[in-house]
């Protein structure tokens, strides 16, 4: 017989594996795994709430409206050509200091938005 901890396991795992493939939005897929836990009774639904932290959800919302404006001003944009500008042609530079850039900046902003916003879009 199959235990509810490797059925979670398999389940968190295959969950993982949609998130990475992104042919469906890590949000669905993420919904998807915790609709079949809660389905196949490894999770109670009674203790769903639980398991919210709304502080968390709260705070990503508030940093997600700080890079989306910040996004849109051009702010990532200017700080991209100053840094590239400091480093006047040189790929080590350029390293360094783009380095330094996202670590200041992942400090204040929500690390996967910033990066998203810090490489280019060809679309």
């Amino acid at each position: 017989m199959i235990g509810p901890e490797l059925i979670a396991i398999v389940v968190f795992l295959f969950t993982y594996a949609l998130i990475i493939d992104e042919r469906i939005h890590r949000a669905v897929a993420a919904m998807l795994g915790a609709s079949v836990l809660v389905f196949l009774h490894i999770v109670p639904w009674e203790k769903i709430p639980e398991y919210i932290d709304l502080g968390t959800i709260f705070l990503l919302m508030g940093m997600m409206i700080i890079v989306n404006t910040a996004r849109g001003s051009g702010l990532f944009e200017y700080i991209a050509i100053k840094t590239a500008k400091l480093a006047k042609g040189s790929p080590i530079r350029v390293l360094l200091l783009f380095s330094v850039v996202t670590a200041v900046t992942s400090a204040f902003l929500s690390a996967g938005r910033q990066r998203s916003s810090a490489t280019p879009r060809t679309s």
